[in-house]
């Protein structure tokens, strides 16, 4: 069966909405890298204690929020009272930024009021993008929570986002779950699967090729580097497209690397910047372009239950 994410290219994400151009993993972030061109989001998925998926890159929530905790430990309501833009400074070059002026940051006390600004339920996400595509890092897993791979299952399946949202996980018993429970739900290829698929490489491209063609997963998403290795090279890209698996490469906030990525022939990038990525990719009109009817400017936005 052909992979349809070789056809989704060339894929822009904004990794955590963008969170080098405005707060992370708010609404407002994601609305914002959507205005600037970007089509695809990228998040990260925890469970709450009274079992809410929420949308939080950390296993805390001290870093963005005006609160401290573990997500797992904080019930829907407590996490639904935070102001998730609280540490964000405009132009600081960084995700959170402390002990800088009032002034500098411009979202301050925006949220809970303003759910733009709040903690997001995954739900919401799917719901408020419906032409957005997905990719959603289930982060954690026993012992520190209960595995949740099947709520959020559920939740794509309810939001109708099956075609469009890809599972990601840096545990490969969370991706060999999904893949159990809904096989028909696009997955990235585990830590372990990338690694197999490295080291064949290595010895033969034939070898390479022939096992990430039999496998369950239709993409590498990997770094630039992983230590000292490359790994999006040349030869990689070129073994994956002939297995027919598609690459996309994370966190790539430098213009020149872009199009050095590009060149190479990937088929997604995953930034911080997303209105540079935008443009890096408008500028060579090789943008992925799906049906944007579901997207909605930020102005006329309006969160969905």
């Amino acid at each position: 069966m052909p992979n349809e994410w070789l056809a989704k290219r060339v894929l822009g994400y904004a990794h955590q909405g963008g969170a080098l151009e405005a707060p992370a993993s708010t609404l407002f972030a994601m609305s914002a890298a959507l205005d600037a061109g970007i089509v695809g989001l990228e998040l990260d998925v925890r469970r709450s204690a009274d079992g809410v998926l929420v949308v939080m890159h950390d296993e805390s929530v001290d870093r963005t929020s005006s609160g401290e905790g573990r997500v797992a430990t904080l019930s829907w309501d407590e996490l639904a009272q935070l102001d998730n833009a609280y540490w964000f400074a405009q132009d600081s070059g960084e995700v959170s930024s402390a002990g800088l002026s009032p002034e500098s940051y411009r979202y301050r006390g925006l949220g809970p009021s303003d759910r733009a600004f709040g903690v997001a339920r995954f739900s919401e996400v799917l719901r408020s993008f419906p032409s957005a595509v997905i990719n959603v890092d289930i982060k954690e897993a026993l012992p520190n929570a209960e595995p949740y791979e099947g709520q959020v299952i559920e939740e794509i399946l309810e939001a109708e986002a099956e075609n469009r949202v890809m599972v990601a996980s840096f545990r490969d018993s969370s991706l060999f779950s999904v893949r159990k429970l809904r096989a028909s739900i696009a997955t990235s290829a585990g830590p372990g699967e990338i690694s197999e698929f490295y080291f064949a490489l290595a010895h033969s491209m034939s070898a390479a090729i022939s096992l990430a063609a039999a496998a369950p997963y239709v993409a590498f998403q990997i770094p630039r580097f992983y230590g000292e290795i490359e790994l999006p090279t040349r030869q990689f890209i070129e073994a994956a497209h002939l297995a027919g698996k598609a690459v996309h490469v994370w966190t790539v906030n430098d213009l020149g690397e872009m199009q050095l990525l590009l060149d190479r022939g990937v088929d997604g990038l995953i930034s911080d910047r997303p209105s540079v990525l935008a443009d890096a990719l408008r500028s060579r009109g090789c943008a992925y372009r799906p049906d944007r009817s579901g997207i909605k400017p930020m102005e006329q936005m309006r969160i969905v239950p």
